[in-house]
Formats: C-alpha cells, structure tokens, sequence
C-alpha cells in the first residue's frame, strides 16, 4: 500500500514538473513572437453576424450591408463547408437531412448564401471572422477540398488577408494555416475566479503554441464573474486575441479597446448591438478624456 502511494506521489511530482517546465517554455517563446500580419487596427468593434432586426435576418447580405454602412469594418459569420455540393454555405445552426441525405439549409433573403454569394455582395474592403460550425467533422479529403475551395473564391484582390477562420480544433486547423488563411483557435476557459482557471488557460496555450495557429478567441464571460479577467490576459502574454460575447458595459468597452493585445471585439450575445462607432482611435480617445 504504502509503495503504491509513492509511486503515485512520484508520478504526479513528475508530471508537475514537467508540466511547469512546459509553460515556462511556451511562456519564453511566446514572449518573443510578433505578429505583424495580425489585424491592429484601432477600430476593434466588428459585427456579430451583421446588423439584424430579427432571427432570420442574421448571417444575411441584409445585415452586414446595415453593419458595414453603421461603421462597422470586419463582421464574424458562421458557415460550414457541405462537401456533397463543394459550397460554404453561411448559416449558424446545424442543419437536418431530407430523405436523399441532402441537407437542409435555412434560405438568407430568398437564397440559401454561399461565402461566395457574401464576399460578391460585401467583400469589397471588409474584414470577416469566419466561425467554421463542421471543420473538425470533415475527413483529409473533404478538408483537402474544402481549402482548394476557399482559395478559389478569394483569389481576387486582397480578400483572403482579411480572413481569419476560427475552429474549436488546434489540430485540424493548421491545415488552413498553412494553406495561406489566418485562424483563429477558438477557446473556452473557466471563469477566472475557479481554481482550475489557471490550468486550463496554460493548457490552450500550449496547444496554440504547439500548432501553426495565428490568434486565439474566447467570450469574455459575465460583468461579474469574468473569463477574460487580469490574470487569463497576462497568462496569455502577447498573443492576439479576438474577445465575444462582451456585455454592452461603456466602461468596459472602452477597457478593453485600450488593451493593446485584444484586435478584435464582437458586443453582446445573441442579439444585435451597434457600438461601431466605439473606437481606439486618436480623436476618439481625445473625446473620452474631454468628458
């Protein structure tokens, strides 16, 4: 018995210290990366699925026209790649089956919408978030099709440096990385007040280290009860990061666009809020401090 406890103690003593050792490493590496291709732009407030009047609206042309003419300049929109078809269809929920094992897509102004459809409508000058819903569902040959896809529709102009597409996955999305897109590893820490809190930060990083990832996103949580709180932004020491799901709190706003390391912002959660005008820009900040 007593030996078993040893052996126990032994094996979590090694893991600590090599899990510590870790972090130190990642920690000293990360600390001398820079990201001089990553969007730092002092207008961080883009639009979460556009500017819609009601459910249907969101993800439309209809709503990211509104946005970007509110002042808006990048806007996060949710797609998944439907392999049968070769097509990224822009939409949020996960969508059914008819009988022939087609799915069944939810129409945007009359028409189920392409990524292709949106950039032809609204690409022009616009950054895009995309949140990638099947990505870590798809095969290498699916994956492999779906890049080639992508790079299809955005060899105009400069479009694909203003793409950055997010996956919950840090070992599926390099792929994209490497294929000339920016990602984003999407994240989802405790709140910090948890003891744990810590730990799992340290462990997302690892795994943005560890894979060719350019910025990690993560909700910020509650007024109250913070994900990204003091200590979660300095464990994550100079990575860029795109912050959702952000309470509509002016204090906090202005909070979080002076954060050098924060590029992008995306207000509330599940409803549509215009704070674009909201900014870090020289004259802005001017007309903060007069008031």
């Amino acid at each position: 018995m007593m030996r078993a406890v040893k052996i126990t103690v032994s094996i979590l003593i090694f893991f600590t210290v090599v899990w510590n050792l870790t972090v130190i490493y990642v920690d000293t590496k990360l600390s001398q990366r820079t990201y001089p291709d990553v969007y730092d732009n002092c207008n961080k407030i883009w639009s979460s699925r556009g500017l819609y009047n009601s459910y249907k609206e969101r993800n439309s042309i209809t709503s990211f026209r509104r946005a970007f003419k509110h002042g808006a300049v990048g806007g996060e929109v949710d797609f998944s790649y439907d392999a049968k078809l070769d097509r990224f269809i822009v939409g949020h929920g996960h969508p059914k089956k008819d009988a022939n094992g087609n799915y069944i897509y939810a129409k945007k102004d009359g028409i189920i919408l392409t990524l292709e459809k949106l950039f032809d409508a609204v690409g022009d000058e616009h950054y895009f978030w995309l949140d990638y819903k099947n990505l870590e569902h798809l095969s290498a040959k699916e994956t492999k099709a779906a890049i080639a896809r992508l790079k299809k529709i955005t060899s105009q102009g400069d479009l694909r440096e203003k793409l950055y597409i997010e996956a919950s996955n840090p070992l599926a999305l390099p792929a994209y990385t490497r294929a000339g897109f920016k990602t984003i590893l999407g994240i989802h820490p405790l709140p910090e007040d948890d003891f744990l809190a810590s730990l799992v930060v340290n462990g997302y990083k690892i795994a943005y280290y560890f894979n060719d990832i350019t910025v990690i996103a993560m909700p910020y949580g509650s007024l109250e009860r913070p994900v990204y709180g003091h200590n979660t932004a300095e464990a994550l020491l100079s990575i860029p990061r795109f912050i959702f799901h952000i309470p509509d709190d002016k204090v906090l706003l202005h909070h979080l666009l002076a954060d050098k390391e924060v590029r992008v912002l995306l207000v509330g959660r599940d409803k549509s809020i215009d704070r674009f005008v909201e900014n870090n820009c020289h004259d802005n900040i001017s007309k903060i401090l007069k008031n």
